[in-house]
Formats: C-alpha cells, sequence, structure tokens
C-alpha cells in the first residue's frame, strides 16, 4: 500500500472514530442528579427539637416569629433566640451585642425572671444535641 493510500486511509479512520459517541452537551444544570441529599430547599428549624423537650418537661413553650421561643409569659419567663451557628452566638455575646443572654450553642437564652428550677430545665433542653 503506497503512503498516500495509507495516509488516506487513517484520515478516513480517525473521522470515523472521532464521531463514535458523540452528542450535544446537555446544558449546565439541567441533567437530573440522583443521590440529592434531603436537606437542601428545606429550612432546618432548630426550636422543633429543643420545643419538644421543654413541652415534655411540662414548660409552656411557644414559637415567636423565625427563630425565638417564648417560655411561660413574657416579661417573666425565659425566652431564646437561635442564630444560625454557636460561632455567631458566641461573636453577639463577646461583642456585646446581647446582654444578659446566656449562649448554648446557637441559642441565646435571656432568663429574665423565671426560677432556677425552670431555667435549669431549659437549659438541659438547649442543651441536646450541643457538644463542647
Amino acid at each position: 500500500m503506497s503512503s498516500v493510500k495509507f495516509a488516506a486511509a487513517c484520515g478516513l479512520v480517525a473521522v470515523a472514530l472521532s464521531g463514535c459517541g458523540s452528542s450535544a452537551k446537555p446544558v449546565a444544570g439541567a441533567g437530573t442528579i440522583v443521590n440529592r441529599p434531603q436537606a437542601r430547599g428545606r429550612i432546618d428549624d432548630q426550636r422543633n427539637s429543643h420545643l419538644t423537650c421543654l413541652t415534655d418537661d411540662k414548660l409552656p413553650a411557644v414559637k415567636v416569629g423565625q427563630t425565638s421561643l417564648q417560655i411561660g409569659v413574657p416579661p417573666d419567663g425565659p425566652s431564646v433566640q437561635f442564630l444560625p451557628t454557636p460561632g455567631a452566638a458566641q461573636q453577639a455575646q463577646i461583642s456585646g451585642q446581647v446582654q444578659a443572654a446566656e449562649v448554648i450553642g446557637s441559642a441565646l437564652l435571656y432568663p429574665n425572671q423565671s426560677s432556677d428550677g425552670e431555667l435549669k430545665m431549659v437549659e438541659d433542653c438547649l442543651a441536646i444535641g450541643v457538644s463542647g
């Protein structure tokens, strides 16, 4: 076989192989995601597990707004505000943005005029799931 014929045959083989399996690329983000985490797209309300604990301890606790809990009747009962992370709660306390608040994980506990026994039960419920 002459070198010209050999080069032409190699060129045809290369063109034929380059067409195998080619398809248009999908638009970014248009594909289906198989192993999608269940938490995506949902808001994790930190108050739910703590609210269950408080009501199990017979404390009258209710959700207030998007991030707070009120235990008992204001202004006497303790109130709790949840920040996004424990670090955010510590930063708020250290910088003096929240006075008279106790940091438990990502929660800021304002004791107000609550009794020591009631405060102990609230602290125990807020400490569930907190490490360190």
